[in-house]
């Protein structure tokens, strides 16, 4: 029998922070901290439960303009949601070890959060996915003169949104507005070339072979920004590789978390 557990809100910085436990359910050991994508909320990684181990509490970072943020437009640029992130980590974590995964806009928040973490905050380990390396140009979809029409096939194209979403105008209109927004600040944001290389946590960088618009160039281009070269991996996919390569994914994050615990 499959038990259901009620996502809550952290007490402290709650707007920030979804747990996927129930309330009498004491906190893990270690946190899996998931960054979603664009258009993504707090639901986007549940599937992942299945595949914790006992001692790790995954937790999703809400994002202004969906889920019990729905009311709430999503201004903040990718820099901007990281430093909010930043602010409210440290009573979450609580001085507990912690993981960190981020896809696609997920993945650009993650690598701006690492830059803002001093040394006693930083994760044991980092996986980013579906992103080209930050420094790179942006995307050329010019999602913001978009319109309705045009964005539509776009989310078809990237086959990334629920077909009862596409299917239905009463939830478009509720979601077009936010995922727009989101891309905007994709395509708005791009990091420095020269930045110090992080330092930090080791990292790997996965993509999907059938991603039209990130090449393994694309990836590979991580490498300048860490001081470890994160080793990079193609899975088979598109941009939403990460449905059918969960464990993937989340094997490196479990062989450090491995590697912390052997004597």
């Amino acid at each position: 029998m499959q038990v259901m557990m009620s996502e809550q809100p952290v007490s402290n910085g709650a707007q920030w922070f979804c747990l996927h436990r129930s309330p009498t359910t004491p906190p893990g050991d270690v946190v899996l901290l998931t960054i979603p994508f664009a258009g993504g909320n707090e639901y986007v990684y549940r599937p992942w439960l299945a595949l914790l181990p006992p001692a790790v509490e995954m937790v999703t970072v809400q994002l202004p303009g969906r889920g019990r943020r729905f009311h709430q437009r999503n201004e903040l640029s990718i820099e901007q949601q990281a430093s909010a992130i930043r602010a409210a980590l440290p009573a979450l974590m609580a001085g507990r070890r912690w993981l960190l995964y981020g896809h696609s806009m997920g993945a650009r928040i993650a690598f701006e959060l690492l830059h803002l973490l001093p040394a006693d905050l930083q994760p044991l380990a980092v996986v980013l996915s579906g992103a080209p390396a930050p420094f790179l140009p942006p995307t050329t979809r010019d999602v913001a003169n978009k319109d309705r029409a045009a964005f539509i096939q776009l989310l078809r194209e990237m086959n990334g949104t629920p077909a009862e979403i596409l299917q239905n105008d009463e939830l478009l209109d509720l979601f077009l507005p936010m995922l727009q927004r989101d891309f905007i600040h994709v395509e708005q944001y791009r990091s420095a070339l020269g930045r110090q290389p992080l330092a930090g946590p080791p990292c790997w960088i996965f993509g999907g072979d059938s991603d039209p618009d990130i090449s393994l160039a694309d990836l590979q281009a991580w490498q300048q920004c860490f001081v470890r070269p994160p080793a990079v991996q193609l899975c088979q996919g598109d941009h939403f590789f990460i449905v059918q390569h969960a464990a993937t994914l989340l094997a490196p994050l479990w062989q450090t978390l491995q590697q912390q615990v052997q004597p």
